[in-house]
């Protein structure tokens, strides 16, 4: 296979194009666990430099990766829009099988950006964002129709700086009796498979084929898909037994079935929670994540202790949060609440420092544990 660095990226080669690149293999990685437990997810295709193919049972998954600093900010309109362009130059060239098509972004969309509406699915798509789409892409409004009833948008993937932490997180969840060095260690090496089969030669026109008439292929065809795909068997073979066991987070961040919001993000959305609460509360999930997995990574994991001051918060949380669920849209006021609480009683909640008696960190913890669906924000969602 070729190396990565002898590769033409999309973009200027250097430190930060190989973070790039390092960021879409780490994003694919919990797919190819997904992968390992033979369920959902058949394999993995990393098609090239910011391309995941996921195979089901009966469909398929085109995900589109985007990545950006942080000082470029949001993504506005236009620039999410260019993104979309690759997407629809996948969608063009599948046809006649199920596919769905997602564009993950690293950072969020602008207040005004009039592609939010992909964020879920949506049965009614307005007919000016259908007008500006068919003309920037070059097709009609029909088509441009037909396309974004397909395609959900996934922005706030974890940035860069905190993915190798949520990965060996996640990791570490799935195999708690595993130690930390181990789970490190593990995570970089598949993540470097993942990236060897980025930079296999591309596929282009042959995954279509691939995808529409796999048994018409030539054996050469046949091993060049082989070298740009994660298999099961691949990943039981790199990561050994450590690919048994439960996996308590794995579904909640792969299952694309459903393309929806996380549980979080659905609860909060329920109680009228602005976009800002919203980021704000994924930064801060992101940060109680990190935490965790620094404890975890230390050897000196208490599951009592952890347990403990998941309970404290979970039992503040209910509290105010039935004090405020009365109120109209009350996401602001119990987030308010929450965090003036947790800075009053930050060393009676977090006796143990496991989230360093930090309120911020701490309100993470409390999101969560909503994400589990241990505790709602003042309004029952389905």
């Amino acid at each position: 296979m070729n190396d990565p660095l002898n590769q033409k990226p999309p973009d200027n080669t250097g430190t930060d194009t190989l973070s790039r690149f390092r960021y879409q293999a780490q994003l694919a990685l919990p797919f190819c666990l997904e992968c390992a437990r033979q369920e959902k997810v058949r394999s993995v295709i990393m098609e090239h430099f910011e391309d995941i193919v996921l195979e089901y049972k009966d469909y398929w998954q085109f995900i589109q990766v985007k990545s950006r600093n942080p000082d470029q900010g949001d993504w506005n309109f236009s620039r999410t829009l260019e993104a979309l362009k690759s997407l629809y130059r996948a969608f063009q060239n599948i046809s006649g099988i199920k596919a769905r098509y997602s564009l993950f972004l690293e950072g969020n969309l602008s207040a005004s950006n009039e592609l939010k509406v992909l964020i879920n699915f949506k049965p009614d798509i307005p007919n000016s964002l259908l007008e500006k789409v068919a003309e920037e892409i070059g097709i009609s409004e029909s088509e441009s129709e037909v396309f974004l009833k397909v395609v959900t948008i996934h922005p706030g993937q974890i940035n860069r700086d905190h993915i190798t932490a949520h990965n060996t997180h996640l990791m570490g969840q799935i195999s708690p009796h595993t130690s930390a060095g181990e789970i490190e260690a593990l995570e970089q090496k598949l993540t470097d498979e993942i990236l060897r089969a980025m930079s296999a030669d591309r596929l282009s026109d042959l995954l279509c084929d691939y995808i529409s008439r796999a048994n018409l292929l030539n054996d050469a065809d046949k091993n060049r898909v082989k070298s740009k795909q994660i298999t099961s068997e691949k990943v039981i073979n790199l990561l050994g037994s450590f690919t048994s066991g439960s996996y308590p987070l794995l579904t909640r961040i792969t299952n694309l079935d459903l393309p929806t919001p996380s549980n979080l993000e659905k609860k909060l959305i329920a109680v009228g929670a602005a976009d800002s609460i919203i980021r704000v509360a994924r930064a801060r999930r992101a940060d109680a994540s990190y935490r965790e997995y620094e404890i975890l990574s230390s050897g000196f994991w208490d599951a009592k202790k952890f347990d403990d001051v998941q309970e404290r918060l979970e039992t503040l949380a209910v509290g105010v949060i039935e004090e405020c669920k009365d109120l109209g849209k009350p996401a602001s006021s119990i987030w308010r609440e929450l965090l003036k609480e947790l800075t009053q009683q930050a060393a009676y909640i977090d006796p143990n420092r496991i989230y360093k008696q930090d309120p911020h960190t701490l309100i993470g913890a409390v999101c969560g544990i909503s994400d589990e669906c241990r505790i709602d924000w003042g309004v029952k969602i389905a």
